[in-house]
């Protein structure tokens, strides 16, 4: 079975947390098996949320990894829900002690083999990957251990529309963005931003219950960034996580093989050849709505 390893910034955005509960629905249906979930933010109130969510879910076993570097995308903007989620947690649980992210990964990877690394966050943790090097876990640095163990990557960066638009995941962390999209060893599959701006999901988490965690995000994320009541969002997270346990849907399409990288500012830049792609939608946004809806509740 398909093996996933997902990397997220859950916090600064709802999407992220239905890109995990898509996720946990796909695992559900057998479509694949998640070896692991890392964080990629200094924000812990992310990492518990991550892991009331696998819980929630069934799935509180899952290994989940945190970024320990200090004041990295953390403070208000980055837990508009997630300190929600974990204040309620902690009513039942102690705190979690969560281990170094790329500790995390070199497990999943040592231990499994053909995983689709999904990246819905900055590049950070992959940098921090590629960059490691053998020790107890693995004979194998980062990059060769990305060779043995890895089929693919699907990251959500970028923008294949606009040449001029710093998307938000590369202008984050630039310099990791622009190290991951030249090292990587394996091909990387990217999800533009194009892709999910004007797909709108999340309809189903108002019939769910206030204390599922999916919900409380959604409707957090909303009423503090909107000001508004509503369960709806662009999908930028939770396309790339289907079309990453998918790999091959008649909703989106892969280009040409390309080489990407990104300049000082952000910017993506496509060149003809190479060993990675980007995704093309096939299908219209109700379409795909309709598609990912179902999975996300």
């Amino acid at each position: 079975m398909l093996k996933i390893l997902l990397d997220t910034d859950l916090g600064a955005d709802c999407d992220d947390a239905g890109a995990l509960t898509l996720l946990h629905r796909l695992a559900d249906e057998k479509m694949c098996d998640i070896a692991a979930i890392t964080h990629c933010t200094s924000e812990k109130s992310g990492a518990v949320a991550v892991k009331a969510i696998n819980e929630w879910y069934n799935r509180g076993d899952i290994p989940v990894g945190q970024y320990n570097v200090k004041a990295f995308m953390d403070g208000e903007r980055y837990r508009r829900y997630t300190s929600l989620i974990m204040d309620k947690y902690l009513k039942n649980h102690s705190v979690p002690k969560f281990e170094n992210a790329v500790r995390v990964m070199r497990k999943a990877l040592a231990s499994n083999n053909d995983v689709v690394i999904v990246v819905i966050g900055m590049l950070n943790n992959i940098a921090e990957l590629l960059k490691s090097g053998a020790d107890d876990i693995s004979p194998l640095n980062g990059i060769e251990l990305v060779k043995k163990s890895v089929r693919c990557m699907y990251a959500m960066g970028g923008n294949f529309e606009d040449a001029l638009y710093e998307e938000y995941n590369i202008s984050q962390d630039i310099e990791s963005a622009q190290y991951v999209s030249k090292i990587f060893p394996v091909p990387i599959v990217y999800s533009g931003f194009e892709l999910g701006i004007n797909v709108l999901t999340g309809d189903n988490l108002e019939q769910q219950v206030e204390e599922n965690p999916v919900r409380m995000a959604y409707s957090q994320w909303n009423k503090v960034v909107c000001g508004k009541e509503e369960f709806r969002r662009s999908s930028w997270d939770p396309i790339t996580v289907y079309c990453a346990v998918m790999q091959d849907t008649p909703l989106y399409a892969k280009s040409e093989a390309k080489t990407v990288t990104f300049d000082n500012q952000g910017r993506t830049l496509v060149t003809d050849g190479g060993k990675d792609c980007y995704l093309v939608t096939q299908k219209s946004n109700e379409e795909v709505e309709s598609v990912l809806n179902e999975l996300i509740y």
